[in-house]
């Protein structure tokens, strides 16, 4: 006689068994793709916020260096210095724009020939620059540097530069101040002259901020009150504040841009949802003027 064997061992699981079995599973694998998902964005965003900010602080870093170098003059010459703070066309890069970037030319003996060298139309090594600049005509702007050799990428995805300067006026070694406080006086060329007209800490609380646009126009100039008694000429400038903007190539869903920035001169509004935007800025002192 054949064994038979107990009937809970040959019945197969019924149909709500499979469905549970199915759901449960389903649920299981859900999740764990949730959270795969989640981490692999949170991954991508922290990614992003680290290359946009390596961009700018490596951008500033040469900035800052190449700036303490501007002037340097072992001949005593005075031939040396920042010599072009106006504003121009990203894409157009000799073409003046009061709507455009500034730009920071300067000019430094190299070769230590006591003279500014010249040729190739003043490209040369003696004869640096910065500037934004959008080098394919295609919207990706991005911090250049010419050292003598055209305009080459410094740092991707800058969108914006400010800049504003310290002067001594009247040689007595020490840096002018305005305002009862005495608030060092940080100023532009709001009208593309190439000579500064405005101290852009308008309010003379020693703080650059949406404050010092009194009128809220998003533009600090002489109508906001800084506007300075007399131009002041390229020449008398001792020490440079810089700033860059950058944002974000792809959006950053946990860490968008939500307020304003102040970059120089100018006030940025926040960008379309989802993107990051981000600022760093220094104070440097130009060391060799």
């Amino acid at each position: 006689m054949t064994a038979q064997l107990p009937k809970k061992w040959t019945a197969g699981y019924t149909l709500l068994e499979l469905t549970v079995a199915l759901a449960l599973t389903a649920i299981t694998v859900g999740a764990a793709v949730s959270v795969y998902i989640v981490q692999q964005q949170h991954f991508n965003n922290q990614r992003m916020r680290h290359l946009v900010r390596h961009n700018l602080w490596g951008g500033l870093a040469v900035l800052e260096q190449e700036i303490r170098k501007a002037g340097y003059d072992p001949q005593d010459c005075g031939a040396f210095g920042i010599v072009d703070v106006r504003r121009y066309d990203v894409v157009n890069v000799h073409e003046l724009d009061m709507d455009g970037q500034p730009v920071l030319f300067y000019t430094l003996d190299r070769d230590e020939n006591g003279g500014l060298d010249n040729g190739n139309k003043g490209r040369n090594r003696e004869h640096p620059k910065f500037r934004i600049s959008d080098l394919k005509d295609d919207g990706g702007v991005c911090l250049t540097w010419d050292n003598g050799s055209g305009r080459r990428p410094l740092a991707d995805h800058i969108h914006a530069m400010g800049t504003a300067y310290a002067f001594d006026q009247d040689e007595n070694g020490r840096l002018d101040t305005a305002g009862s406080t005495n608030q060092l006086i940080w100023a532009v060329d709001s009208d593309n002259d190439n000579l500064l007209d405005t101290n852009i800490d308008s309010n003379h609380d020693g703080v650059i901020d949406e404050k010092d646009d009194a009128n809220g126009d998003g533009v600090i100039d002489g109508s906001d009150g800084g506007k300075l008694a007399a131009p002041v000429a390229l020449s008398h400038i001792r020490a440079a504040r810089i700033w860059l903007m950058a944002l974000s190539k792809h959006p950053v869903q946990s860490q968008a841009a939500r307020r304003k920035h102040v970059v120089g001169d100018r006030i940025y509004q926040p960008p379309e949802a989802g993107y990051g935007q981000f600022v760093v800025s220094s104070t440097i002192v130009c060391r060799n003027m």
